[in-house]
């Protein structure tokens, strides 16, 4: 090929998403994904965190998209229950997430990373440094876990030295996570919201902390006897608090790129649906595919020129 042929080329864009954490909020996500194969826009990479892990591991190991519509609008609180009934002694967590990693196991199919048809990256929290952490290789339905874990409720999950924990506390939308695994153009969809009302515990926490170091209360005795207790107290109280700090450190909504690259954000309408709430996901869904059909045309135009 000659050099001026060689010029005309056009790679086309890489498209990536990158699906946030939210609990029952995230089925948006499937809307958005049902409107991108309506488009027929082929999706090559996918970074989740928390929920947004869930279904994009569910996506990528190969489920038709209405299938996966489906299964969601299956799901009832017994099957959840079940999910859920996984006590264990509080010490790092109330639920050790055994039986949640079997189903994500189901999910995925038993895959591994290497084994998907479309690239992942699942993002987790390290509850010792508060980084961000990727996962890209081994089990998917380990990986998976640990993005969902969230503190006190579910047990971290070890994972190469690390102890992780959900990843909303790190990367509420891991839009750069996208970008570094290998996308040109990247849909980033937003289900975060203040309705949970997380904001409150961690002022609750902070003033916890700044009422425990005023000298003029030292004397009452009631943070001595805490200190006393700290011993026999699960980890997971420790836990929860380490996250209320990391929450409080990191912004509920990720800062805009700095370089100039094809960026969506999409925040679709389920604000006031609570994190808990999985029996409102055709609700959800509608509200993904509403947002998803808004921009759908851009990524497609996009595409068709070849830029």
């Amino acid at each position: 090929m000659r050099g001026k042929e060689r010029q005309l080329v056009k790679t086309r864009p890489v498209i990536g998403l990158a699906l946030g954490g939210g609990g029952a909020r995230g089925y948006a996500h499937l809307g958005v994904l049902k409107a991108l194969h309506q488009a027929n826009i082929p999706v090559a990479v996918i970074a989740g965190t928390s929920m947004g892990a869930i279904v994009g591991a569910a996506y990528a190991a190969g489920y038709p998209i209405d299938q996966l519509l489906e299964m969601a609008l299956e799901i009832n609180w017994r099957r959840l229950f079940s999910f859920f009934a996984d006590i264990t002694l509080p010490r790092q967590g109330v639920i050790a997430g055994n039986r949640l990693e079997e189903y994500f196991g189901t999910l995925t199919k038993g895959k591994t990373f290497d084994q998907l048809d479309v690239a992942l990256t699942v993002v987790a929290t390290d509850i010792v440094t508060g980084e961000e952490v990727r996962l890209c290789s081994g089990p998917v339905a380990k990986a998976v876990r640990a993005s969902i874990a969230i503190p006190g409720v579910f047990c971290p999950v070890k994972v190469g030295g690390r102890l992780l924990v959900d990843g909303s506390i790190a990367a509420p939308v891991p839009t750069l996570a996208a970008f570094e695994a290998g996308a040109t153009a990247v849909l980033a969809i937003d289900v975060c919201s203040s309705v949970d009302r997380s904001d409150v515990l961690v002022q609750a926490w902070k003033w916890f902390k700044a009422v425990q170091a005023r000298p003029t209360l030292q004397t009452v005795g009631i943070f001595d006897v805490l200190r006393s207790l700290k011993p026999g107290l699960p980890q997971c109280v420790s836990i929860v608090g380490r996250s209320l700090e990391l929450c409080d450190r990191y912004p509920a909504i990720p800062p805009p790129l700095t370089s100039p690259v094809r960026y969506w954000q999409v925040r679709p309408a389920v604000d006031n649906v609570r994190w808990y709430e999985f029996h409102r996901a055709k609700e959800c869904i509608h509200a993904g595919e509403a947002v998803g059909q808004q921009v759908a045309a851009e990524i497609r135009s996009l595409l068709d020129r070849g830029e």
